[in-house]
C-alpha cells in the first residue's frame, strides 16, 4: 500500500513540475495570472516531491517543510483567482500578509517550540477560510470576468473547476486527520490515497489539455493579447491587411465549414498574429464581429448551395454550409436574406421558371 502511494505522489510531482515550467516559461503566457498558476503547480510539485521523500524515506525535515508550504497553497490559489477577477484593483502588497502563517509553522518547527500540535488544525482552517474567499470571489458569476471579453464563459469555467478541486482538497485533509484521531498510520490512510489519486489524475488531464491547447486551457494563451490591445490598436491600413488575409484564408479553406468551428485563438495561430488583432480588423472593416462574419459566409454558401442543388434537402445543406444546429441556420438565414431557406429555394425554383418560360 505504501509503494502504491510513493509511486503516485512521485508521479504528480514530475507533472505538477511540467505544468509549472509551461506556465512560468511560455513566451505566449507573460501575464501574472499564468504566472502565479505556474507557481501554484511548482508547490503542489515542492509538495509531492517532499511527500515522496516522507514515505519513501522518511526524512523528518521535508514534513516541516511540507506543513509550512500547505499554508501557502490556499493564499496562491486565491492570489491566482484575485488577478482575474480583480485584475484592476489588486492590492499586490496586501497579498504578503496571506504568507506569515507558512512562515510561522516555518519557525515553530525550526526553534521546536512545542505548538507542532496545532499544525493540523492550522492546516484545515487555511484550507476552509480560503476556500470561502475563492467562491466569494466566484459569486456573482461569469458577470465578474467581463474584461476577459468573449474568453470570459471558458475562464469561468475552468475557475469553478478549481474550486471543485480546492472543495475536494478539504475534504481529504477532514478524512485524513479524522483516520488519524482513530489511531489509523498515515501511509495506511484510505483517504490519502484516494486524493492523492484524484490529484495525479486531474493533474495529468490538465497536461493533456495543455499539450493539445484545449479551449479550457487555451484562453490563457490569449490574456497577453487582451493586454496588449489595450494599450496598442492597430492603423486602419493594417486593419485592412489583416481583413484581407483573414478573408483570403477562410475562402481558400472553407474554415466557417471546419467542424464545431474555428475560434478566433485559432485564427491568431493561423495568421501568427495576436488573435485581438483578428477581432479588431473585422470590427473595423466588416463593421461586425468574428463570429458573425463567419455566420454570413455559412450563409452565402448555403444560398450557393440552394440555387444550384435543387434535390438536396435543406438539412444536408445546412450541415455542408457549415451550422451545426438547425435554429442557428433558420436564425441566421433569415436575419442575412430576409427569408428562411425553404422560402429562399421557393423563390429560387419561381425565378428560374419565370426565365425558362
Amino acid at each position: 500500500m505504501q509503494e502504491s502511494l510513493i509511486h503516485i505522489f512521485l508521479s504528480s510531482a514530475i507533472v505538477c513540475l511540467l505544468l509549472a515550467l509551461g506556465f512560468l516559461t511560455s513566451k505566449k503566457l507573460q501575464v501574472l495570472p499564468a504566472r502565479l498558476l505556474g507557481i501554484n503547480y511548482l508547490l503542489c510539485s515542492a509538495q509531492n516531491f517532499l511527500a515522496f521523500a516522507i514515505f519513501g524515506y522518511e526524512w523528518e525535515v521535508a514534513a516541516l517543510l511540507r506543513a509550512s508550504i500547505a499554508m501557502t497553497l490556499g493564499p496562491g490559489i486565491y492570489f491566482y483567482y484575485s488577478s482575474l477577477v480583480e485584475s484592476q484593483h489588486v492590492n499586490y502588497r496586501r497579498w504578503l500578509l496571506h504568507l506569515i502563517p507558512a512562515a510561522l509553522i516555518l519557525a515553530l518547527g525550526i526553534f521546536r517550540v512545542p505548538l507542532l500540535w496545532l499544525v493540523d488544525y492550522l492546516i484545515i482552517g487555511s484550507f476552509a477560510v480560503y476556500l470561502i474567499f475563492t467562491f466569494k470571489l466566484l459569486k456573482g458569476g461569469q458577470p465578474r470576468l467581463t474584461h476577459l471579453g468573449q474568453y470570459a464563459e471558458t475562464a469561468y469555467r475552468w475557475l469553478v473547476i478549481l474550486a471543485v478541486l480546492m472543495t475536494t482538497n478539504l475534504i481529504v485533509e477532514l478524512m485524513v486527520y479524522l483516520e488519524l484521531s482513530s489511531g489509523i498510520a498515515l501511509r495506511e490512510s484510505w483517504a490519502l490515497h484516494i486524493g492523492a489519486a484524484v490529484f495525479l489524475l486531474f493533474h495529468t488531464t490538465t497536461l493533456l489539455l495543455v499539450i493539445t491547447r484545449a479551449p479550457l486551457i487555451e484562453w490563457m494563451h490569449a490574456l497577453q493579447d487582451l493586454r496588449i490591445s489595450k494599450t496598442k490598436s492597430i492603423s486602419d491600413s493594417e486593419a485592412r491587411e489583416i481583413f484581407d488575409r483573414w478573408e483570403r484564408m477562410v475562402i481558400e479553406r472553407e474554415l466557417y465549414k471546419k467542424e464545431g468551428g474555428i475560434t478566433l485563438e485559432q485564427a491568431g495561430r493561423m495568421l501568427v498574429i495576436p488573435a485581438r488583432q483578428i477581432s479588431q480588423a473585422i470590427n473595423r472593416i466588416y463593421n461586425s464581429s468574428f463570429s458573425q462574419y463567419l455566420n454570413d459566409c455559412r450563409v452565402k454558401a448555403a444560398q450557393a448551395l440552394l440555387s444550384d442543388n435543387k434535390e438536396m434537402s435543406i438539412t444536408t445543406i445546412m450541415m455542408e454550409a457549415g451550422f451545426s444546429t438547425k435554429s442557428n441556420f433558420n436564425k441566421e438565414f433569415l436575419r442575412v436574406t430576409g427569408l428562411s431557406p425553404s422560402e429562399f429555394r421557393k423563390q429560387q425554383l419561381t425565378s428560374s421558371n419565370v426565365e425558362a418560360e
